[in-house]
């Protein structure tokens, strides 16, 4: 099925001025343009980083789809902003599914105009890419990535452990020949990994993340208050009082609700104690822990003796949850830590690779 690109969004200015073309600015401008792209290209969000000009770009990846034309009408931030606001004709959609490529011809839709919107909108120069992907994904499923990636302009395309760099990112010595536990937990999917001398050596992902995160605070209000919550109602719930952390002062604090009601179908606000929402959150977070318990059992002595030295590092938007890096601390009996930019770790570490601080003999580029 064949698609278009809806237009890039234009700067206004309030004192539109004449313009003057100027052969020595363009090529100025040109001269600019990022030819090395990593992108993280997560379930829930895409960031694109320049090893010159840092986070270029920062977006749900999201894509809003008219189904009667069969065009787009939004991607990114602006197309996320439409779940369960849209007429039955427009059809919001993830592309990226538990890390891997679930639609390919949306996805490399999505990551040309994001390509594009990081150029500024240029299409003479075609970038090399680096794409985080899953220690999990199948040679079917890199396969796809890649080719979404020529499919949106690259010249060159590449593909990296996403705890490889997401060890990078954090600050860890990942090319040492130590131990250094990573665990990410993303919009789609919780991926935990044992990196030594610049590789996954062990590895393990469950489909249990962010996303599963809100569907447990709409279950919960559904089942206990037959309130119907929204998916992002859930998502800003989960960010502004989400916690792992017990506090007596704190988890008897009213929050007001808003959703529908079950039965009448008409709106409703109820008032509900903080330590609700742990509550429905520990769903998830249980089921984290077991599989982080089951995994640690499967490393070799050596490795295991390094991670109880230095602890394991958290990343992804996961561990913004408060308290979540004591529960993990005190059920697995490791040092836990938090990455400084935990959304940014993956993109970052792209950063240090490109910067010649990874050994690029790992890095296989396909042309």
């Amino acid at each position: 099925m064949t698609y278009s690109l809806p237009p890039l969004g234009r700067r206004s200015s309030s004192s539109p001025k004449k313009p003057q073309f100027s052969w020595w600015k363009s090529i100025r401008r040109f001269s600019h343009l990022p030819f090395d792209l990593g992108i993280d290209l997560g379930t829930s969000n895409t960031l694109i980083y320049s090893p010159y000009q840092g986070i270029l770009l920062q977006e749900s990846s999201t894509i809003a789809i008219n189904t009667s034309t069969q065009s787009p009408i939004a991607v990114g931030a602006v197309a996320g902003q439409l779940l369960g606001r849209t007429s039955p004709n427009i059809r919001v959609c993830r592309p990226v599914r538990n890390g891997v490529v679930a639609d390919l011809d949306l996805t490399q839709l999505m990551l040309q105009y994001f390509i594009r919107k990081a150029q500024w909108g240029t299409r003479l120069l075609r970038p090399r890419l680096l794409v985080g992907c899953s220690c999990g994904a199948t040679e079917v499923e890199r396969s796809a990535l890649i080719e979404a990636a020529f499919e949106a302009g690259a010249r060159e395309v590449a593909l990296i452990d996403e705890p490889v760099a997401a060890a990078l990112g954090a600050g860890l010595p990942a090319e040492k020949p130590h131990g250094n536990l990573i665990v990410d937990i993303g919009g789609g999917t919780t991926e935990m990994a044992v990196v030594c001398a610049s590789e996954a050596v062990f590895s393990h992902a469950i489909a249990v993340a962010g996303n599963r995160f809100d569907r447990n605070i709409c279950d919960y209000f559904r089942q206990i208050h037959q309130l119907h919550l929204g998916e992002l109602t859930a998502e800003n719930l989960k960010i502004r009082y989400g916690s792992m952390a017990s506090n007596d002062d704190r988890d008897h604090t009213l929050v007001e609700i808003v959703g529908v009601n079950a039965g009448s179908g008409l709106p409703q606000r109820i008032s509900i104690a903080y330590g609700e929402l742990r509550e429905a959150l520990s769903i998830s977070m249980d089921k984290i822990t077991d599989a982080l318990s089951h995994f640690l059992e499967t490393i070799p002595t050596e490795l295991m003796t390094d991670i109880a030295e230095r602890g394991m590092m958290l990343t992804g938007g996961g561990a913004l949850l408060p308290g979540l890096d004591t529960l993990i601390r005190d059920r697995a009996s490791l040092p836990v830590h938090v990455a400084k930019t935990p959304l940014k770790s993956v993109a970052l570490g792209m950063g240090k690779i490109f910067q010649d601080r990874h050994p690029q003999q790992e890095i296989r580029w396909a042309s």
